[in-house]
């Protein structure tokens, strides 16, 4: 159901305010996945990718991308399966999504460049497959990233938006999940977030949760050779906050503080981009 009919008119005017400062690109189907990608570019500076979360699209990133553009020329793609990009001919794997998107950015040009690259939630999982990969990553930055199988024993609980048989039932949903996995502050679940949510999961197509699971990350970490730092919050229901910082400091240590960094931030959720964008925005340029 559109947002349009869930009374979300202030969180779509947003959305379209700063969808009207950038510049709408689709690269063609390339390689095996044949599957043409959606990306949104704003801002002048050195290349920066950013990879968005399960059931969302570009629109993960619209809180955080004013600040960043300042600073960076940002290349916001939808993920394939997700958004308004198309479906990959290959099977559903990390390991596919992770080659269509580096030869769409071969294809933009960024690969000659080296970029930064960013994902958030299960984009951190696709980003991290990107550098196992080969892609011409510079540094990669993990925001609440998925992938390190180290979940919480204590489920999520979600329910089933596409269960909902009313405006009043769906938006209530989204509601519910969005405080129960997105974000822990009442205040941020605001109209902004509410049509960024509705408008994503309406047009996600991929289910990434099995995936996400997974600890298929912490292996591509410890033999990446590009700088790597990450930021979860220390409210994210979806990391074991004492698992992660023992791990880290058991195999991401380096003699170059350059090169690694892992941030815990109080007061903030998963979803840390739309929760707290100017901290977020001071961490990136702080790595740069």
């Amino acid at each position: 159901m559109p947002a349009t009919l869930l009374g979300l008119d202030e969180g779509l005017e947003i959305i379209q305010k700063l969808r009207s400062q950038g510049e709408s690109i689709h690269t063609p189907g390339l390689g095996a996945a044949d599957c043409p990608i959606h990306w949104m570019h704003f801002g002048k500076g050195p290349d920066c990718v950013l990879l968005h979360g399960g059931h969302g699209s570009w629109m993960h990133w619209i809180s955080l991308i004013p600040e960043l553009a300042e600073h960076y020329s940002l290349w916001v793609p939808d993920l394939p399966g997700f958004g308004a990009s198309g479906d990959m001919l290959t099977p559903p794997e990390t390991s596919f999504m992770a080659d269509a998107l580096i030869l769409a950015i071969d294809h933009l040009g960024l690969s000659t460049r080296g970029f930064t690259l960013g994902g958030f939630s299960f984009g951190g999982l696709v980003a991290g497959q990107m550098v196992a990969q080969g892609a011409a990553v510079e540094s990669l930055r993990l925001i609440g990233s998925a992938g390190m199988g180290m979940r919480p024993e204590k489920s999520i609980d979600m329910l089933l938006w596409q269960r909902a048989r009313s405006p009043e039932q769906l938006l209530e949903a989204y509601r519910h999940n969005l405080k129960a996995l997105m974000l822990h502050r009442d205040d941020d679940i605001n109209p902004l977030a509410l049509a960024i949510h509705a408008e994503s999961c309406r047009q996600t197509r991929w289910r990434s949760r099995e995936a996400s699971h997974q600890a298929s990350l912490r292996e591509v970490l410890e033999q990446a050779k590009v700088a790597v730092h990450a930021v979860w919050g220390l409210q994210d229901p979806t990391m074991d906050h004492t698992k992660l910082h023992a791990w880290w400091d058991q195999h991401m240590q380096h003699e170059n503080q350059d090169m690694q960094s892992l941030s815990l931030w109080d007061d903030c959720g998963h979803w840390i981009m739309h929760q707290s964008p100017t901290q977020l925005a001071a961490w990136f340029r702080t790595h740069t």
